[in-house]
């Protein structure tokens, strides 16, 4: 099996793995004329793809006005090692490079198809994880780090440097379809409250942090806030786990393989002049089960009284 570590592309058959979402039920509307090039790229990717979907039967006999889907992204940093390593073969010698990304930072370091991964700045690449532990070091590494991969070429051994490269992405939501109507607050019960993602919630009862995605389908505002005033009244999350992964039992790789997997919705009720902190519960019998992120729910799992004005 393929692994690619590295850039995402917008390409058709890979609707879950967008690198780039954008907000289409209303018309993207860009911020001044010099997007108008940018946003005709997204409209003949994104046509592209949908017609790839549709025709491949991905929707199954709905028509299209009836095909609905949302999908939401945190702000998040891309690593474009640019290298497409075999993570099906057995790697006891070190991990085996399929092929290169033209002008990813692999090919700019000499890195090329048939090369085997032998270690990264001193730390091994051998052994059944070592695409997840290729994975998880250049993810904690600072953008402009320094990279020295001890590679095996024909036999022989040398060592390759480079600098890594990473893009910072913001914020996307791509939605297909009608708009999702908001939740409407209960008029009845007046005033605002707050949903709170900051964490402060104590591991050894099994809660972690989580990440608010949108709140009655719109991203929560301001930009970097962990807090977010809402009327008082019903309404519904998305939510993504931000489990520290040495609380897993599997790598990244299984945790981002199915669409239900980091991404759960919670219906809450806020009163006036409370504030509710959401968190994500690791459920501890479950903490082997990967698929559609049986490990986790989203909870709530404080409130307090806040004045909201």
């Amino acid at each position: 099996m393929a692994n690619k570590l590295g850039k995402s592309a917008m390409r058709p058959g890979s609707v879950l793995g967008l690198a780039l979402l954008v907000a289409l039920a209303g018309g993207m509307q860009s911020a001044a004329g010099a997007d108008a090039p940018v946003e005709q790229r997204l409209r003949e990717e994104l046509r592209a793809l949908m017609t790839e979907l549709i025709q491949s039967g991905a929707f199954g006999d709905r028509p299209a006005q009836e095909i609905s889907l949302t999908v939401d992204a945190p702000a998040q940093r891309v690593s474009d090692l640019g290298l497409l390593v075999d993570s099906k073969r057995d790697s006891r010698d070190g991990l085996h490079v399929l092929a290169v990304t033209p002008g990813g930072s692999g090919e700019r370091m000499g890195l090329r198809g048939g090369d085997v991964l032998v270690a990264l700045n001193g730390r091994s690449l051998a052994g059944t994880d070592a695409a997840a532990t290729l994975r998880g070091m250049i993810d904690a590494m600072p953008n402009g780090s320094a990279l020295a991969f001890e590679i095996r070429r024909d036999g022989a051994a040398r060592t390759l440097n480079g600098t890594l490269s990473a893009v910072e992405l913001p914020p996307m939501r791509l939605t297909i379809g009608p708009a999702p109507r908001a939740a409407a607050a209960d008029p009845a019960a007046g005033g605002c409250g707050r949903i709170s993602e900051f964490d402060v919630a104590p591991r050894q009862q099994g809660l972690h942090a989580a990440k608010i995605i949108a709140i009655d389908g719109e991203p929560p505002g301001p930009t970097g806030s962990t807090s977010f005033q809402v009327p008082a009244g019903r309404h519904v999350l998305k939510v993504a786990e931000q489990i520290e992964p040495r609380y897993l039992a599997f790598n990244d790789r299984l945790r981002n393989a199915g669409p239900g997997s980091r991404y759960k919705q919670l219906e809450v009720d806020v009163a006036a002049d409370t504030t509710l902190l959401v968190a994500a519960r690791l459920n501890d019998d479950k903490r082997n089960e990967w698929r559609d992120g049986a490990y986790w729910d989203p909870v709530v799992w404080k409130t307090s009284a806040e004045r909201c004005r």
